[in-house]
This record gives structure tokens, sequence and C-alpha cells, in this order.
């Protein structure tokens, strides 16, 4: 499986969340789906109610191993590129750095 971030425009009934959908208002957790979800009209519905605007689905991969590694080794690049010259010893700059690489070799 492969997890993708996407627009809730893009969302469809039978998706699978492969990440808790969270939205928040004014602070406050105003709708939670769990992981593992697999999303309903309803839910599509409260989701867009409550203003959410992307979520991580799972997909089928069908792209061979040696795709899979050549993505990865490209989208790596491109992260190292748009880091270039950041202090990634300092913690929160590592974290965020983890999280864009994370985000593009999905």
């Amino acid at each position: 499986m492969r997890h993708k971030y996407i627009p809730l425009e893009l969302a469809q009934v039978g998706m699978v969340l492969s990440q808790t959908a969270q939205v928040v208002h004014h602070g406050f957790l105003s709708l939670a789906l769990p992981a593992g979800h697999v999303l309903t009209e309803e839910n599509l519905s409260q989701l867009s109610v409550h203003h959410a605007e992307f979520i991580y689905i799972d997909q089928p991969d069908d792209r061979s191993d040696e795709q899979v590694a050549l993505d990865t080794a490209q989208a790596a690049g491109r992260v190292l590129t748009l880091f270039d010259g950041a202090d990634l010893s300092e913690p929160n700059m590592a974290a965020f750095f983890d999280q864009v690489l994370a985000y593009r070799s999905a």
C-alpha cells in the first residue's frame, strides 16, 4: 500500500485513511476519524462541514521494487535540495526535514 496526501475534494467513499484525520477548530478537536477507517458518505460530509482540507489515504501501490527505490531516491534528492543550507543539527529543523521527506517519499 502507498500513503497519499489528498485534498478532501478528491476523497471518495470506500477510501481507507492511512493516518488519523483530525480537524481542530479554534484550538479544540472538532472531529477525529482513526487510521484504517473506511470512508463513508456521512464521513465525507462530516469532514466537509468541519472544514477539513486534506487527508491521508492508503491506495494500492503497483510500482516495481526498482521503481519504488528510484522514486524514493529522487524524492530524497529534491528534499535535500530544498533544505540546502539548513541547519539539520537543530532539532526543530531536523523534525521538519523528516516530515517533508516522509511526505515526499510516500
